[in-house]
């Protein structure tokens, strides 16, 4: 319930700052001492792409996966890089995978903002000859499964995750999401 409470706070504050940054407009107007709300408008960070866009925006990025439906790319602009986002449907599940340049090993770009069950280092296949360490993460609530996989390429300075959330993840492989994203 707590977590519930604190990402409502953070939504809230999060259009704040988009709104106060953007300068977005709200019109209001008084009738018999009650407020009705016209023309609300907050501008959203993220615009659809194409993934020629994105491989151009981040050149090291993903692609997406054999068997993956309605694949969505799109792009959040940064101060320094573009943040590259693809979303997609796989078995039955919904992905989330983002790439960024961020040249720091802790940045955690994946939008997640959970209370780890459990955390595993792990290694992935195809990414850097098989080389590529990352970090695996899983919370386990009552009604909610949510996994995260994170790495970062030293030699490009890209940050990366996929996450998936569901009611119920045992026995899901979200590493292997992760290897199928890899593209040459």
């Amino acid at each position: 319930m707590r977590r519930g409470k604190a990402i409502v706070a953070l939504a809230i504050m999060m259009g704040l700052a988009i709104c106060a940054q953007s300068g977005c407009s709200v019109n209001h107007s008084q009738d018999n001492d009650s407020q009705s709300w016209e023309n609300v408008q907050i501008a959203n960070p993220w615009r659809d792409i194409t993934e020629t866009e994105a491989k151009k925006l981040c050149s090291h990025s993903f692609g997406v996966p054999a068997g993956a439906e309605n694949t969505v790319w799109s792009a959040m602009e940064t101060d320094s890089h573009a943040l590259v986002q693809l979303s997609f449907d796989l078995n039955g599940d919904s992905f989330t995978a983002r790439a960024q340049v961020t040249g720091d090993r802790t940045a955690d770009i994946s939008g997640m903002y959970y209370e780890w069950t459990q955390q595993d280092d792990v290694t992935l296949a195809n990414w850097a000859d098989g080389q590529m360490k990352g970090k695996y993460y899983r919370y386990i609530g009552k009604d909610e499964w949510a996994d995260l996989c994170t790495w970062y390429d030293e030699e490009t300075g890209i940050s990366y995750s996929v996450s998936v959330s569901s009611k119920d993840l045992d026995g899901f492989d979200l590493q292997a999401i992760a290897e199928a994203l890899y593209a040459d």
